[in-house]
């Protein structure tokens, strides 16, 4: 196998041909991403290591299949997007598609010295974002946290969901509107002292 930095195409190329360690390498890169992917969408943390798993077992078994018309990247992750279209089929898990409460749900601000009202405020603010996020309909809400949280580019969601690049565009615009307006009483009132 080549060196460390050989792209991702390069090593599924080398593992169709054989090389497990290029098989390795691919699952050290993505598995931490795709994880996250599933665990923010399942509100079980067993469930998202078991999906995790298929992922990269649906990978071994249909590796011969990828013919380099999408970026590994994007196949992984259209893997686990299908995993998860599966799981919503069953009743016994539930489905979040919100990011970990460990998350930030706004952008990073500076915290004046880790004050704990500034972190407490911190904390509330995150959890209403988390609020709205559940609030929206499923297709906005899956397309703004792919884009904002998995930081997948609008192409890769297209590619990932099946659905046309203007499609996801448009869904971004319409996800950031509607939490926005669902945001904009409670981020802006004062808080109650």
């Amino acid at each position: 196998m080549g060196p460390v930095m050989t792209t991702d195409e390069a090593l599924l190329r080398a593992f169709q041909q054989g090389d497990e360690q290029a098989f390795a390498c691919l699952y050290q890169r993505h598995r931490a991403a795709i994880y996250r992917f599933l665990a923010r969408r399942l509100a079980s943390p067993a469930r998202a290591e078991e999906l995790c798993q298929d992922v990269f077992v649906a990978l071994v078994e249909h590796a011969t299949a990828w013919r380099g018309e999408a970026a590994v990247k994007t196949y992984l992750y259209r893997i686990a997007f299908n995993r998860l279209c599966s799981e919503t089929r069953r009743s016994e898990y539930h489905l979040t598609a919100l990011p970990a409460a460990g998350e930030r749900a706004l952008p990073p601000e500076p915290i004046a010295a880790e004050r704990p009202d500034v972190l407490f405020e911190a904390h509330q603010r995150a959890q209403l974002v988390r609020q709205a996020l559940a609030r929206l309909p499923p297709d906005f809400r899956d397309t703004l946290v792919m884009k904002a949280y998995d930081g997948l580019s609008c192409e890769e969601i297209a590619d990932i969901t099946g659905v046309a690049v203007g499609t996801v565009k448009s869904r971004l615009f319409r996800a950031k509107l509607e939490l926005k307006h669902l945001l904009a009483d409670r981020l802006s009132a004062p808080s109650a002292r």
